[in-house]
């Protein structure tokens, strides 16, 4: 059995790439609209392929209803049901398959990178685990929303924090700045 690791803190940091995500989203939404409403007119087509423009269709106005609402949009089942549906009725197998793809690869792009802060030093989750022994770190702060960590090797990174994380992850700004000056300075 794998234990896990609890950390005294983790930080949650905004996902800078939701904006392009989101364009390329809309971009790939209408590529499907057109490339079903193609397949649609072949006289080879059939009812599911049909069926499969109208889930389409109710996806798409799914999100802009959403997006209306300010609510953060997912195209990866407009994608999933259009490359389905093509490589199943439909022709063109590549480019259906690459569409099934950047369904699957929204959902990794679209996560948000995690902090972890522990009395052992700093983890941060993205592709790979990266741990910093806090010896290699000369300060860490939050102050309006940026995390700042000031490496020993004049290295500085600053991220902005998201603020629509769940309420478990929620912490005062001085408490973690107090922690990590007490992890510093042992």
């Amino acid at each position: 059995m794998r234990k896990q690791k609890i950390y005294d803190y983790v930080v949650v940091l905004k996902n800078q790439n939701r904006p392009l995500i989101e364009r390329t989203g809309w971009l790939l939404t209408a590529l499907c609209l057109l490339l079903l409403i193609i397949n649609t007119q072949l006289p080879a087509s059939s009812w599911p392929l049909y069926l499969c423009l109208l889930i389409v269709v109710i996806l798409a106005i799914s999100n802009l209803m959403e997006k209306r609402k300010q609510q953060p949009i997912r195209f990866r089942y407009i994608l999933l049901t259009a490359g389905i549906g093509l490589t199943a009725f439909g022709e063109g197998f590549n480019s259906n398959i690459l569409l099934i793809g950047l369904g699957i690869a929204e959902g990794f792009l679209l996560q948000k990178t995690e902090i972890g802060f522990s009395d052992t030093g700093i983890v941060q989750f993205r592709w790979v685990k990266k741990i910093t022994p806090w010896g290699d770190v000369q300060n860490v702060l939050i102050r309006d929303g940026w995390l700042t960590i000031d490496f020993r090797n004049n290295q500085l990174l600053q991220m902005q924090t998201d603020d629509e994380a769940e309420d478990d992850y929620e912490i005062e700004d001085d408490e973690f700045n107090t922690y990590c000056q007490r992890m510093l300075n042992r």
